[in-house]
């Protein structure tokens, strides 16, 4: 005979979820993630990977694989897909150099500085909104914080053997 879940359990297991920091950082991404997807979607025709990619070669010009995959934060397989996805749409051009033919080399083409253009004051106005709903003190204290847990995970990352 299966028990049924005692109701406290759940509650309790809950409540002690929505206060874990990871679980709470967690949704909200996924919140944010769910937002800029649309507005994205809406100006560039892009995803939020893809608007990744397209505004780190805006801001900085043409890049390697590596560089962007670390910059953006995504795994290869991700970097890869989203790389090819942008060249078929026409919006980057990938080449290899003659010395080093494993690295690919992303660059924008004028329709992904079309883009790029399009979707930078739209993602821009957005971090306005969201830092305008902070108070002074909070917006001063809001990155540091976000700084300090992500030097934190990298030093614990790095004491255990992972990058």
């Amino acid at each position: 005979m299966i028990r049924p879940i005692q109701r406290e359990f759940c509650a309790m297991s809950t409540h002690d979820l929505e206060n874990l920091i990871t679980f709470r950082l967690a949704r909200l991404v996924s919140e944010l993630n769910r937002q800029s997807n649309r507005l994205l979607r809406q100006t560039g025709g892009l995803n939020v990977p893809e608007w990744r990619v397209v505004s780190l070669l805006g801001k900085g010009g043409e890049m390697n694989g590596r560089q962007l995959g670390s910059l953006a934060r995504l795994d290869p397989g991700l970097l890869s897909r989203t790389l090819n996805g942008l060249e078929q749409r026409g919006l980057i051009l990938t080449t290899r150099r003659p010395d080093d033919r494993r690295a690919v080399w992303a660059s924008l083409t004028p329709a992904g500085w079309d883009v790029e253009k399009a979707t930078r004051p739209v993602m821009l106005a957005r971090h306005e909104r969201l830092m305008a709903s902070l108070s002074s003190e909070q917006q001063a204290i809001i990155l540091p914080l976000i700084d300090q847990l992500s030097q934190t995970i990298a030093a614990e990352n790095a004491a255990s053997g992972e990058e």
